[in-house]
């Protein structure tokens, strides 16, 4: 789910958005993106704070069960490097799942919350079966980003290129769960 809530992240952000607005207080900016659905429903919102230039938090909310966008993941950055994402696996507007990162590294560590707010390490397999998980969809994301910066896009060409990317998450995705039955 993390994974896939990055892909979309990266995805939104280097698609654009229908709307973008930046709040500068201090040498704290502020941007956010927000994407419509055709029926002009909001599909997803990207709040990212900087500090001066620099990336430090980045926010990603989804319609809830209810149609209100809520808020399913954050991810923390220092120096521009990503080191924790917390996110919301089920929409209940609790983070059940943080993850840990050691910049410049393949490391990292995951935890669950549980029902009385205490942390708990995932289990050695699903820790290596999301690392694996991770790197695949890490190379379908780096794939199609090469190829959205190698040359200008239309939006039609983008538009396709990015379901595209959706479809293969969604079978390296559907593998690993054909993996486990």
């Amino acid at each position: 789910m993390k994974t896939l809530a990055i892909l979309l992240l990266l995805c939104a952000l280097v698609y654009g958005a229908d709307t973008t607005t930046t709040n500068v207080v201090g040498d704290i900016t502020t941007k956010v993106s927000e994407r419509t659905a055709k029926d002009g429903k909001p599909e997803v919102r990207i709040e990212t704070v900087y500090r001066g230039r620099t990336k430090i938090l980045q926010t990603l909310s989804r319609p809830s069960k209810q149609g209100k966008l809520a808020i399913v993941s954050r991810s923390y950055l220092v120096g521009g490097d990503l080191v924790m994402i917390e996110s919301d696996e089920d929409g209940d507007g609790v983070f059940e799942r943080i993850c840990l990162f050691r910049p410049g590294t393949d490391d990292l560590e995951m935890f669950t919350r549980q029902p009385d707010g205490s942390l708990k390490p995932v289990s050695t397999e699903k820790l290596v079966a999301f690392k694996q998980q991770e790197l695949a969809t890490s190379r379908i994301a780096a794939e199609s980003f090469h190829k959205m910066t190698e040359r200008d896009m239309t939006d039609e060409e983008l538009g396709d290129l990015l379901q595209e990317t959706r479809e293969k998450v969604q079978d390296v995705l559907k593998e690993k769960q054909d993996d486990k039955k």
